[in-house]
């Protein structure tokens, strides 16, 4: 690497890796008209859409209809000390995920329509067919400024062929990002392998060999060369900022060395196990801290996140929960089931907030990463009990770079679709679609 003139691309390399770096002062233009032009320059803007399964319990969730500021029921709570970094939206729709004469099966037409704005075909087989979702329409136009151009991520694998839905497919309930409308974004559960895919050269850049010993041995130990000469030629501040972004990586391969044990896995899916954290808090925050290093090395601006797939019936101990997620959602208006759904909301809205504090806490010039994101949470299901489909849970956290105010209640006009919410996101990073699923403009995010 010549040193002399470090860009914002600019990667430490070793054998089969490639580390990407923070945004150092280093990388500031030192004289004339590149000077001013770096200056008024703003950083990249980074787009993530965080899924979580089943609906919520709306009592314990929405913010009241009539509010003007931003409230924060219950289920929220562990988000107040984010609460002007971004807006509740409320009102808006996702057509495309109920039946349109269809019947049954709303769980896999919430996951694929949610990014796509498309209705799935109803079909168990190998004639899949959706939609491209939003976040892949950014990868290919936005996402060629980076290594790579998204990613995807989540906490469960699932079943990889079959029907998981009163006859749909199971990559329909697994799936949220679809590179066509018939091949989804295969997500990667393993934090080891996502760690490799992100620092790794990939699968068609290593060898084996280049794999295994990076699982073996520290990827800063493999780029221990490079580093060291970029130190010499960096002021104090940047040899600090660089050493506090090598120990954020070294904390996370520990965590990830810590699990090297193979789950259970049922042999009849006929997948190979992984080591992934028995518990999923880890696990989520892991997957959470992954997508800070990714954003704060630019080493991909698109990324999407699956807390479980869509219909999952996973128990959560920990928090005292130990029915699975789907039927306690399917609660029937009985208030212990109800409880219990909204200790989850809670739960999922805790590991949110763990995941807004390191993106705030990663300064980016004048600012930081979070106000340079655009950050939707939520899901295409309000009550998993109605399988409805409007009013839909939403937050958008992240300021677009400083575009859009945040810390307040959006309310939409009920049906106003989730995919004019789309729109708005993909112009905010110059990708101009004029329409996507059932979108009738951009939404106002003024």
């Amino acid at each position: 690497m010549n040193f002399k003139s470090l860009s914002r691309r600019s990667v430490l390399r070793g054998l089969g890796v490639a580390v990407g770096l923070p945004s150092l002062e280093a990388m500031m233009p030192r004289t004339g008209l590149l000077r001013a032009a770096d200056a008024a320059a703003k950083p990249p803007v980074r787009l993530a859409w965080v899924f979580f399964p089943n609906g919520t319990n709306p009592k314990q969730w929405e913010p009241a209809s009539d509010a003007t500021e931003l409230e924060l029921k219950p289920s929220l709570e562990p988000l107040a000390e984010f609460k002007q970094d971004f807006s509740i939206l409320t009102g808006l729709a996702q057509v495309n995920a109920r039946s349109l004469g269809d019947g049954p099966g709303d769980h896999a037409r919430s996951a694929a329509a949610f990014l796509t704005g498309a209705h799935p075909l109803k079909t168990a087989g190998a004639n899949m067919r959706v939609g491209k979702s939003a976040d892949q329409f950014a990868a290919e136009a936005y996402g060629r400024a980076t290594r790579l151009p998204s990613i995807e991520l989540g906490t469960e694998r699932g079943r990889a062929a079959g029907s998981c839905d009163s006859g749909y497919a199971c990559a329909y309930s697994n799936n949220i990002s679809w590179r066509t409308a018939s091949q989804p974004m295969a997500k990667e559960i393993n934090p080891r392998l996502a760690f490799e895919r992100l620092f790794g050269n990939g699968a068609a850049g290593s060898s084996q060999a280049t794999k295994n010993l990076l699982f073996q041995k520290s990827i800063l130990d493999m780029v221990a060369d490079d580093a060291a000469q970029l130190r010499k030629s960096l002021g104090s501040t940047d040899r600090q900022k660089l050493d506090e972004y090598f120990t954020s990586v070294r904390d996370v391969e520990l965590r990830i060395d810590r699990m090297r044990e193979p789950v259970a896995f049922d042999v009849s899916d006929q997948i190979p196990p992984d080591s992934v954290p028995d518990q999923i808090d880890e696990h989520i925050r892991l997957m959470y801290d992954l997508m800070v290093l990714a954003f704060k090395t630019d080493t991909t601006r698109v990324a999407t996140f699956m807390l479980g797939n869509e219909g999952s019936n996973r128990s959560f101990p920990s928090i005292g929960v130990t029915q699975g997620h789907h039927e306690l959602s399917h609660h029937q208006e009985d208030p212990d089931k109800m409880g219990k759904i909204a200790a989850i909301d809670k739960f999922f809205a805790t590991q949110f907030a763990y995941f807004l504090k390191q993106l705030k806490e990663t300064t980016e010039g004048d600012s930081n990463l979070l106000d340079n994101s655009l950050i939707v949470y939520g899901g295409a299901i309000r009550d998993g009990n109605r399988h409805d489909h409007h009013d839909l849970p939403l937050i958008l956290a992240g300021r677009g770079g400083n575009n859009f105010r945040t810390g307040i209640h959006r309310r939409y006009t009920t049906e106003t679709p989730l995919n004019n919410l789309f729109l708005t996101m993909l112009g905010t990073v110059g990708v101009d679609i004029k329409e996507f699923g059932d979108s009738t403009g951009r939404l106002d995010l003024s």
